[in-house]
Formats: structure tokens, sequence, C-alpha cells
């Protein structure tokens, strides 16, 4: 296993861990080009008892990729605090993890900085306290929550106890304080806020941008200006939150290959999915998600040249050649994860076409059935076991990819068969 994973190793920065025969995390190490790192370890022998202890030990390899070496360092911090490797001497030490950003009770609730967290209320947690403060400035930066410590009640609101403060005056604060605005329209930025500790920042930026435009189209320059530093602010934000978005992220596919029995961690999935119209028109398409992301230039669309008629079956059998055939044969990089639409019949026709290509070791190879209602239902598994997708919250993510072939698929056979009626 140590060895194909040595001949596969990501051409990019990221962290590599190092694990033991029992599959334990032993050592997790970081370097701006993983494979000149990675081969050093086993290219000589070491001076150092420790580090040839460790190389010794080593007996498979996983990888996490970054966009750069700066978020490699981080990315590598988190890691080591998460799984405590005993090969590691630094990042260890725990106490650190101790800064979250959460809401005050009340109507008109305030972001707070609190050390200690409770469990029960939405937050967003950091292992730096610098980080935790640049982001705490750049929600209230976006947003207009109060920062204040007044006692906001409805009662002393309505009696006037409170005058409009600076934040006010400089429109960082909509002023709750004298009636400026609703419980309810507050609530409503509360709600945004609460998205982005669950890291789901794209949504809001896409939302604001299309706010823009309404704007600059209805020659409401000025506010359009407004908006687009708030879109400026989001986007550095969703920068800063990246790293916590790789350690959950990490935190996922681990469980993934734990409780699906994989050979790979599954960085990369590419997922197939087939369309017709009564056997016409038979097309086919697959999708790939790098760490969580969809690689749009890895999309790939087949019209089915093999059959006419239905034939589901002849269909995987055709576009999964045509696809590993050209990768094994231009060298290219095999996904970790292969998702197959379809239940045990679509999986057995792909795991025989896996057996043939001699990827049945180098890629990991599932199916997902769907229920009634065309939602994905069911994880088939090649050694038969059956696992339904909602007993666990991380295959939420595979069902996300099943989704997106499923969108890319229908749209092509829609695409082809308009081409097909107009002409």
């Amino acid at each position: 296993m140590l060895i194909d994973k040595m001949k596969e190793i990501p051409q990019s920065s990221g962290c590599y861990l190092f694990k033991d025969n029992k599959g334990q995390i032993i050592y997790v190490g970081m370097s701006k080009f993983l494979p000149k790192r990675v081969k050093s370890y086993f290219s000589k022998k070491h001076k150092d008892v420790k580090t040839q202890t460790l190389v010794e030990t080593i007996k498979d390899v996983d990888f996490v990729t970054t966009s750069s070496e700066q978020e490699a360092i981080i990315t590598e911090e988190e890691l080591i605090k998460l799984y405590k490797p005993k090969f590691n001497i630094k990042g260890k030490d725990d106490k650190t993890r101790s800064w979250s950003i959460c809401f005050s009770d009340g109507i008109f609730p305030k972001l707070e900085i609190v050390r200690e967290m409770e469990l029960s209320k939405d937050s967003i947690s950091f292992t730096s306290g610098n980080l935790c403060r640049e982001v705490y400035d750049l929600i209230h930066d976006i947003f207009n929550l109060r920062s204040c410590s007044y006692d906001l009640t409805m009662t002393n609101i309505e009696n006037g106890k409170f005058k409009v403060c600076l934040e006010n005056h400089i429109e960082r604060c909509d002023a709750p304080c004298v009636g400026g605005i609703e419980a309810i329209r507050y609530g409503l930025i509360v709600k945004d806020v609460k998205k982005i500790f669950k890291l789901e920042i794209k949504p809001i930026i896409l939302r604001l941008k299309r706010y823009m435009k309404q704007l600059s189209d209805s020659l409401e320059f000025e506010k359009a200006a407004k908006v687009l530093d708030k879109i400026k602010s989001l986007e550095m934000l969703d920068k800063k939150v990246e790293v916590l978005r790789r350690q959950k992220y990490s935190k996922q596919i681990y469980d993934l290959k734990k409780v699906l029995n994989l050979k790979n961690l599954p960085t990369s999935i590419e997922a197939f999915d087939n369309s017709h119209n009564q056997g016409d028109s038979n097309v086919a398409a697959s999708v790939r998600y790098v760490n969580d992301e969809p690689l749009k230039s890895e999309y790939r669309k087949y019209i089915i040249r093999s059959f006419n008629g239905i034939d589901d079956y002849q269909s995987f059998d055709e576009v999964l050649r045509r696809r590993y055939s050209r990768i094994l044969n231009e060298k290219k990089e095999l996904p970790k994860l292969v998702i197959i639409d379809g239940g045990k019949g679509q999986l057995n026709v792909a795991k025989r076409v896996f057996e043939e290509l001699q990827l049945t070791e180098r890629v990991d190879l599932i199916s997902i059935s769907k229920d009634s209602r065309h939602k994905s239902s069911t994880i088939h598994l090649t050694n038969g076991e059956e696992i339904d997708i909602m007993s666990n919250t991380n295959f939420k993510s595979l069902a996300k990819v099943q989704e997106e072939v499923h969108r890319f698929v229908i749209k092509f056979h829609r695409d082809k068969q308009s081409k097909k009626l107009f002409s």
C-alpha cells in the first residue's frame, strides 16, 4: 500500500500523515512540494535515531493538499492538535484551543469572544487568538451588529433609557437601543452570521452580488459601492476561515475512510451518471471533486456509442472504460474514490471494469441508489454491504457529489435533445 501511495504523491503543497501498521497516525508534516519532502524520508539512512525509528514504523501515508505553503503550515498545526501523533513534538498542547465567537442571549444578541464555549451554543472556534479577533472584526465590518453592553430589553428600549453611540453614526450598527431595527430583522442578520459559523460564506456572497447588481441597474451607485465593500470583506473572511474548513474536511474524510472501510483517503472523488429518453439520446457524464470542491476542468460528457436502446449496465461499462483507459494511457492522476449512480447491479459492472483495468487496489469504488423521491438513499459497498446514507452526517458530502453529477448529466441530455429537436 505504501509503495502505491508513493507513486501518486500530489504535486502540490500540503500535509502528509504517516501511519503505522494499525492505521494510527504517528506523524504529521508539511511541505511546499509534497513529493520531494515525502520521498526524502525513504531515500537515505537517517543519523537521527528518532527519525530512523519513525521511517521504520511507517506502513501507510495519506495526503491533504493545500493551495499555498502558508495554508499548509496552518493545516499542519491543526492536524497535529487534532490527532496528537506520537512522533510530533510540537503542537500537541491543546490548551490554546479555547477561543470561540458566539452570540449572547437576548432579543438583540451581541457578538462575543469567549474562552470556554458552551456546547449548546452556535459558535465558531479557533486555536489562534489573533485569527479569532480578525474574524470577529471582519464580521462587524460586514454586519450591523451591536457591540455595546446595554441591557436591551423591550421595556428599557420603550422607556428611552439609551442613546445612540458612534457605531450608529458611522453606520456600523442599526441602533436597536432606540428602536432603529426590529427584533425580527435583527434576527435575520444573526441568522446570516450563524451561517458563517458553519463556514457557509459563498451563498451570502452570491446573494449580495445579486443585490449589488439590482442597485446598479437602479442607478443607486452609492449603495452598490457599500455592498461591494461588504462583498470584499466577506471574500477576505472566506480566506481567513479556510484553515477551519480544512480541519472540518480532514475530520470528515477520515471518518468516511473508516466507516466505509476505504483503502484510500477520499480527497478526490469522481461520480458517474447516465441519462436517456426511453432509449433515445443515450448520454453519460462524470464530475470530479478535490478537497470537497468541484474541479470543473475534469468534468466530462459522453455520448454512448456501443449500443442503442436501454441498457444502464452497458452504458456504465462503456464510459468507465473510456474514462480510465485514457487516464491510464496518459498517466494522469486517478481519483481516490469513484461513485456510481445506482445499486448493486451498476456497482458490479463497475467492479468488473476496475478488475480488468487493474484499478481495484488503487481506487475505491461505491454506488449510491436513490429512494422513491429520487434522493440519495443507500450506499452500496463492493463487499455487498449496504449503508443508510442518513446514518452519518459526513455522507452528505457524497450525496452532494452524486447530486452534482445528476444535475450535470441531465443538463447535457436536455441540451442534446434540444439540438436534435431543432435540427
